[in-house]
């Protein structure tokens, strides 16, 4: 009971501590930043919501890290004093670094290949620290050592949950909320194998992202951007490493049964971008929340449905470390579950494999040329002697962009217009002098290569009504020759 008591005290710092910092975070340190990131068009948040929740994620974490150092819990029996040295340096550095790419990135928006390139080195860095895998235990299956995958297969664990986490970041209270239940399910299994010390940890990262959800949890005040889940991500990542195997210096692939739901939709994310010709890093808005909302579900109760199936597969791999017999069995009914759960969000890659397979041919020639264009724009619009050609050749791109409706419009009065009026349609508009373009988006346009195509719709919007501006230049340049002669 006197362990319960220090451990609990532990956690509840931790929460204090980061529902404080939120509370600096929205009131002083958000106006500072000014933080006025584009809205893009898979957001389902359409107001300003500060994006710098990791910093009272990381910090809280950091600052009870620190006060509990102080105090005589060592004395007690608990403390990080009784932890490897090595693992609990690694779990802390690369934290900071996690989270400081994370924040340069909420600031500034650093290319995907420089985070990517970020992640990479901090995961060796973790490998540096202790957080190896080498031997796996596999479900009906032996004992399998790694050998030279060891580092490979590490580096993609660390960077892959990192990024899974920040994935599922697209719902108030998600991804933090999935955190907890990964969390609270490898204390459960520290807590069998009698690791208090590291059960202490777990437990104060659970009540600094608690404190934390409680902001963030619908309708959110505060989101926790990408320092805090890169943060978070890397060390739900580390302390699945740490917590202990099956046998000793064996590593268990139970945690894939923990984070099931995120590293689902990290899977299917990365897989139908590359079938579509989209890349991997390319976000779209065809995650699993997605798929809820567009099924009438409320982004609150698509959340609550998300956790508890996060909860259910949680379940799932307590119960394959308990029953040790029987963890076979319950992988496959894991696998089972996925299945069913992508089955009834009706992913066509689940329903129609092969159909959606080879059906992407089509997709991948029209978003090539799309993207060609694109690059020749301004080119591609100079051919246009006047305004109805001009007009022609701008439909014709955005129909390739799936563009349902069109509006050209100048001081208010509609030139031009295209396709039936949808309501429940994204609403894109551009504007250049006088000259102001709006189109309308359906829901199977956006979704896919969201933020990529909404930089190619600004771009080219704007690059056609720069040149209707162009095309009534000359007649105002010959009135004025006229009237000198």
């Amino acid at each position: 009971m006197n362990e319960w008591k220090l451990l609990i005290s532990g956690g509840l710092i931790g929460l204090i501590l980061s529902s404080i910092l939120v509370m600096i975070v929205l009131y002083r340190l958000s106006p500072l930043l000014q933080s006025r990131r584009v809205i893009s068009l898979r957001d389902q948040q359409r107001e300003l919501v500060s994006r710098f929740g990791g910093v009272a994620l990381f910090w809280g974490f950091a600052v009870t890290l620190v006060i509990v150092w102080m105090l005589p819990f060592d004395q007690r029996g608990l403390g990080f004093q009784l932890l490897s040295e090595n693992r609990f340096a690694g779990l802390c550095i690369g934290g900071l670094l996690a989270w400081c790419i994370g924040f340069f990135d909420d600031i500034i928006q650093i290319r995907a290949r420089w985070k990517l390139l970020g992640q990479i080195v901090i995961a060796f860095l973790a490998i540096a620290f202790g957080f190896e895998i080498n031997l796996i235990q596999i479900p009906f299956l032996q004992t399998v050592n790694l050998g030279l995958w060891s580092w490979p297969l590490t580096v993609l664990w660390i960077v892959g949950v990192m990024n899974a986490v920040n994935l599922i970041d697209g719902l108030d209270g998600l991804s933090s909320g999935l955190s907890i239940i990964s969390l609270i399910c490898m204390a459960v299994i520290c807590w069998w194998m009698s690791q208090l010390n590291l059960l202490f940890l777990i437990i104060i990262l659970i009540g600094v992202t608690l404190g934390f959800w409680s902001f963030n949890r619908p309708p959110a005040t505060i989101f926790m951007g990408d320092s805090g889940s890169l943060f978070l991500g890397y060390s739900v990542a580390v302390l699945s490493i740490w917590i202990p195997g099956t046998q000793a210096g064996t590593q268990s692939i139970l945690p894939v049964l923990i984070l099931a739901v995120p590293i689902l939709d990290t899977i299917f994310a990365v897989f139908r971008r590359l079938l579509k010709g989209i890349p991997f890093y390319s976000a779209d808005n065809d995650h699993l929340h997605h798929r809820l909302i567009s099924k009438g579900f409320s982004p609150p109760l698509a959340m609550f449905i998300l956790v508890l199936s996060g909860m259910i597969f949680g379940g799932l791999a307590l119960m394959a470390f308990r029953l040790s017999h029987l963890q076979g069995f319950v992988f496959l009914a894991a696998i089972i579950l996925a299945y069913l759960l992508l089955y009834w969000l009706e992913y066509d890659l689940i329903r129609k494999p092969l159909d959606s397979i080879w059906g992407q041919g089509e997709h991948r020639k029209s978003r090539n040329l799309m993207l060609a264009l694109c690059e020749k724009i301004d080119d591609y619009f100079a051919k246009d002697p006047d305004q109805e050609s001009i007009i022609r050749s701008y439909q014709f791109w955005t129909e390739m962009a799936g563009v349902s409706r069109v509006e050209l419009r100048k001081k208010d009065s509609i030139i031009w217009q295209s396709g039936p009026e949808n309501q429940s349609h994204r609403i894109l508009m551009f504007q250049h002098f006088e000259w102001e373009v709006r189109m309308a988006l359906p829901a199977s346009s956006w979704k896919i290569d969201s933020d990529v195509k909404g930089n190619l719709l600004e771009r080219v919007s704007l690059a056609f009504l720069a040149r209707l501006k162009q095309l009534e230049l000359p007649s105002v340049i010959n009135l004025k020759k006229n009237s000198l002669s």
